[in-house]
């Protein structure tokens, strides 16, 4: 089921009314399309092919409308300060 089917079959709007008001979403589906179309290729690359599988997964994370997470912000900010103090010269 395509993104846009699965939002359509959770809100009952239509997927045109979508891209008219969400050009981001649309451009977001758009790319998972792409992607999938080049991993197709027979001469992909192996790591190439893991990249653009990871990258799928990290579009798809969200619905249309949703807004990104925020899971781990806050300790990824406390490690990067305390890599920071550490790296400073006493």
């Amino acid at each position: 089921m395509s993104i846009e089917a699965l939002y359509e079959s959770r809100t009952g709007r239509e997927t045109t009314k979508l891209c008219d008001e969400l050009p981001d979403e649309c451009e977001r589906a758009r790319l998972i399309s792409d992607i999938t179309r080049l991993l197709r290729e027979p001469h992909m690359p192996e790591t190439t092919r893991t990249a653009g599988l990871t990258l799928i997964g990290w579009l798809a994370r969200r619905m249309p409308g949703e807004t990104a997470h925020a899971i781990g912000v806050i300790e990824a900010r406390q490690s990067e300060q305390r890599l920071r103090t550490a790296r400073k010269p006493r």
